[in-house]
């Protein structure tokens, strides 16, 4: 279903429809959601298209772009643009127009004319009026307004003449040509066309020109003329008090006190944050005595002044309460019942968590909610933010230099545990102990010596053999032994027994004396390892001493950051309360100022009263 209604949905748009291949399927799906005024949808198409490498670069860049521009997103969307302007002309061309837009949108005027210069004619008729409207408001805002055929603006800009028409008129009025003025607001409220009318863009528009219309009106003392325009105001907007005040004043004026002081007391009991409501409390008691009831009029001018009483000891109480020290408090909570808090708002598109102030005191609220102070409390934030990653570092730094004091005092144990147990020393007599061994035992194994490793008995048994056969070799020499042959033979047979028995017990010792020396040759590796960390430890390690200096400076340097973050938050939470301060202290002015006209006109009445009773001037 889908993909037939995407190919008829462009036709009917005017756009070519797109083929079947992969990327121009993602492209033209994003294209349907784009035109469908459902920007997130088409958003999330081209991003996800272009991650999964279904998409170029430059493949949808200009619907991406301008989406991304219009959520703020300035450098990417420029990035995006650019990237475009060596496709297609209409795609081009597009991106051109959307490049102007952002250099008027950040003020940079010549830039967007360049821009819109290198246009050609393969712009798309919506964007070619919106550009003229553009150029309209740029020339209502730095210039003065020259009339023109409404006409004229209705075929140029089509959609978006309401808007110029709108501010010409305001242009006009600020110039003092209220005939002008008036022409283009009647034009504004009687001519739209007819797919305009119901367009929640045309009608609050048309709304403010109907309160613009009232208000000229009433200059001129047209006074039915200014109640049928504020009439026609729709009562159910938020800035529709100004058209009530109005009504109530063309009412008063055309003798109808009645309905000036319902349009007041509705009035009244709107917030007095906005100045028509504080000037519906001083106006309705004189709505009272055009109907002669003087009683009722005082009666008005109480409950003005009880109320307004009250909103000045609410906005003193806020002046008192709203100090640097409080602020800085306050905005690192998220305490809604708090005056001023934190809410965290997560961005959609960057996906990340973002934390905006927020207020439900409805004197803070419209102040807070502007551009500047939301600007000012986050440059506050990233300063608490800094702050706090600062003050988790110098425990760090303190672990880390206990730690190198821990290395140092065990490069000092293995120090004197060296002089202590003399390792180089134990090394040197290991080997002189290993060295005899080793040539004893390369001379036995030579040789053959099975006595050399002869147990003592065999030994000393063969020793003496070898001496007894020495004095018989003697004697018989000297004639004095008797059976000299049997003696040898039998000394022969105790020399063989020896040789024999130690032949037996020769592997076994000599697996012993092998032993030893692997013994001796594990003991000395082991002295080497030793000997090496110590090596280590005492001479190839960086030295521990300059480290610790460089975590002691380091230290210091955040101490004084800290010290700088903490005065650099302070002067920003001054300045936010001498801002809060400020506007705070406008509210204050001017409802003392309505608390002045309603006791003067309270004691005027009061006065007059008397005056006709007869009493005390």
């Amino acid at each position: 279903m889908r993909h037939w209604a995407l190919p008829l949905s462009f036709a009917l748009l005017g756009l070519a429809p797109v083929t079947w291949g992969q990327a121009e399927l993602r492209e033209g799906v994003a294209r349907y959601h784009y035109y469908q005024n459902d920007y997130l949808p088409a958003l999330s198409e081209l991003m996800v298209a272009r991650k999964q490498g279904d998409l170029g670069l430059d493949r949808g860049a200009v619907h991406e772009g301008a989406i991304r521009m219009a959520f703020g997103m300035s450098a990417s969307a420029e990035r995006l643009l650019e990237s475009a302007l060596s496709g297609r002309p209409k795609q081009r061309d597009a991106a051109r127009f959307y490049l102007g837009k952002l250099h008027y949108l950040r003020g940079d005027w010549p830039q967007a004319t360049d821009a819109w210069a290198r246009v050609g004619d393969a712009l798309d008729p919506d964007l070619a009026r919106e550009r003229r409207a553009l150029e309209w408001q740029w020339r209502l805002r730095t210039g003065e307004p020259e009339p023109v055929d409404p006409e004229t603006l209705w075929d140029q800009l089509g959609e978006w003449a309401p808007v110029v028409l709108y501010n010409l008129g305001g242009a006009f009025a600020r110039a003092g040509d209220r005939e002008q003025a008036r022409h283009y607001y009647q034009v504004l409220v009687e001519e739209v066309p007819r797919q305009e009318r119901h367009k929640a863009e045309y009608l609050t528009l048309r709304d403010r020109a109907f309160t613009a219309l009232g208000f000229t009106a009433l200059l001129e003392q047209d006074f039915e003329r200014a109640e049928q325009a504020f009439d026609r105001v729709r009562l159910s907007r938020e800035d529709a008090d100004q058209a009530l005040l109005g009504y109530g004043w063309a009412a008063l004026e055309r003798g109808e006190p009645a309905r000036a002081v319902r349009a007041w007391q509705a009035l009244g009991e709107h917030s007095l944050t906005g100045s028509a409501a504080q000037e519906a409390l001083v106006a309705l008691p004189y709505a009272y005595t055009q109907l002669d009831a003087p009683q009722a009029a005082l009666d008005a001018y109480d409950r003005a002044d009880a109320r307004l009483e009250e909103e000045l000891a609410r906005v003193d109480q806020l002046r008192r309460q709203l100090t640097p020290a409080y602020l800085r408090r306050q905005l690192a909570a998220t305490d809604p019942r708090a005056t001023l808090y934190l809410e965290g708002r997560e961005n959609w598109l960057t996906l990340t968590e973002s934390t905006v102030a927020a207020s439900a005191d409805p004197y803070l609220s419209d102040w807070v909610n502007q551009s500047p102070f939301q600007s000012q409390v986050q440059a506050l934030s990233d300063l608490r933010d800094q702050a706090q990653l600062l003050a988790d570092w110098p425990e760090k730094l303190a672990h880390y230099g206990q730690l190198l004091r821990n290395k140092r005092a065990l490069r000092n144990d293995r120090q004197a545990d060296v002089a202590r147990r003399q390792l180089w020393a134990q090394i040197g007599q290991l080997r002189e102990r290993r060295a005899p061994l080793v040539a004893r035992l390369s001379d036995i194994e030579t040789r053959s010596d099975y006595l050399a490793l002869a147990d003592d008995e065999t030994r000393r048994l063969y020793e003496r053999v070898e001496a007894a056969r020495e004095r018989a070799d003697r004697l018989t020499a000297a004639g004095e032994l008797e059976n000299p042959r049997e003696t040898r033979d039998r000394l022969a047979l105790y020399r063989g027994i020896l040789l024999w028995r130690a032949a037996q017990d020769y592997p076994d010792h000599l697996w012993r004396v092998r032993k030893q020396q692997r013994d001796l040759d594990r003991a000395l590796a082991q002295l080497r390892t030793r000997q090496d960390r110590v090596r280590t430890v005492i001479a190839d390690n960086p030295d521990i001493e300059p480290a610790l200096a460089r975590i002691a400076e380091r230290t210091e340097a955040i101490v004084r950051q800290r010290q700088r973050l903490d005065e650099a938050q302070q002067r920003q939470a001054e300045q936010l309360a001498d801002n809060l301060q400020t506007h705070l202290a406008q509210h204050q002015a001017r409802l003392t100022q309505y608390l002045s006209r309603v006791r003067l006109g309270a004691a005027r009445l009061q006065d007059r009263a008397l005056r006709e009773q007869g009493g005390a001037p």
